[in-house]
């Protein structure tokens, strides 16, 4: 990997807006939300193959750029990453709230994130050109990998009444009912051909979308539709943009059921009933991408994050 002299450091500005407003016991709020980055790395290929007659996957370095102006010498180099300071990033989002505080047994905490994120490519470590097409690197800027548009919280916590009949109060009175719903549209994938179609030696080339609407059925057996995609011509790359291909959302449910019994005047034992993934509802993760894929389209696991089946726990606590 080079690395230029004088790289400029990464700076990050951020802003923000917010109003609330009060209706009884009900806290409502809208906020703004935004931050624009600068001089992020990347990286471009400085050496690529030259297509031309001929070309194969299996001559690639002998057509590389330093080796066609000069044999003698440029036969020692292969891939040469330049690292550059251009790359940016930008993220809006509207972040709506609704809030009531503890009254009458009831408490709710709600909110709605609406974003949109754009960057560069994004990688925690470069260790090799980032860019795809070195004579269009700014096709790279596109949709963030992670970027999700909207992300829904919700939790409520219940409390059964005080009842004034001694059998009810001692079977029903004190238990505290806590659901909490969590919905978010899903990240985003890159289609790639899964080979060398520019003939360059440059890694994870985007296909050719043939069609308006990439998805399929939706479901894990087709989410998306192979008909939508073709590979670009030997030696030219596609101009679709990356993190096109929105993946499956993902729906989290839990509850909790607590009640606490005093015992003296210092002691209590708490019961817990906890349940996650209440009505066992199945998360699907990102659907195979590579065009030379046989099950391309296809969605063949869960997220690690997501993908449990409904778990029950109990618990009890003795304070004292």
């Amino acid at each position: 990997m080079n690395t230029p002299l004088h790289l400029e450091p990464t700076s990050l500005q951020q802003w923000n807006v917010s109003v609330q407003r009060q209706f009884g016991d009900w806290l409502t709020s809208a906020s703004y939300l935004g931050n624009h980055s600068t001089h992020l790395w990347r990286a471009t290929e400085l050496n690529p193959a030259v297509f031309g007659p001929g070309a194969t996957t299996g001559n690639t370095n002998q057509r590389r750029t330093l080796i066609l102006q000069n044999a003698q010498q440029g036969q020692f180099y292969g891939t040469i990453g330049q690292l550059d300071d251009t790359g940016r990033a930008n993220y809006g989002a509207l972040l709506l709230s609704l809030q009531r505080r503890l009254k009458n047994n009831l408490s709710v905490l709600s909110n709605w994130t609406i974003s949109k994120c754009m960057s560069d490519p994004a990688t925690t470590e470069i260790t090799g050109p980032t860019i795809v097409n070195p004579a269009n690197p700014d096709l790279d800027y596109s949709y963030c990998s992670s970027d999700r548009r909207h992300v829904v919280n919700a939790s409520v916590v219940v409390r059964t009444p005080d009842f004034e009949k001694p059998v009810l109060r001692a079977i029903l009175g004190d238990w505290q009912l806590s659901p909490i719903v969590r919905w978010q549209s899903g990240n985003r994938s890159s289609v790639t051909t899964g080979v060398d179609n520019a003939l360059t030696g440059l890694g994870n080339q985007r296909a050719v979308q043939m069609l308006d609407d990439p998805y399929g059925t939706g479901g894990p057996a087709a989410y998306l539709n192979r008909a939508a995609f073709t590979s670009p011509a030997a030696g030219t790359y596609s101009a679709l943009a990356p993190f096109t291909i929105v993946n499956p959302n993902n729906f989290q449910n839990d509850f909790a059921l607590t009640r606490t019994f005093a015992i003296a005047r210092a002691q209590s034992v708490q019961f817990r009933w906890e349940v996650f993934n209440v009505i066992n509802h199945v998360n699907f993760a990102a659907p195979i991408v590579a065009l030379n894929s046989a099950s391309f389209g296809q969605i063949q696991s869960t997220p690690t994050n997501g993908g449990d089946p409904r778990i029950m726990q109990f618990a009890l606590k003795f304070t004292f």
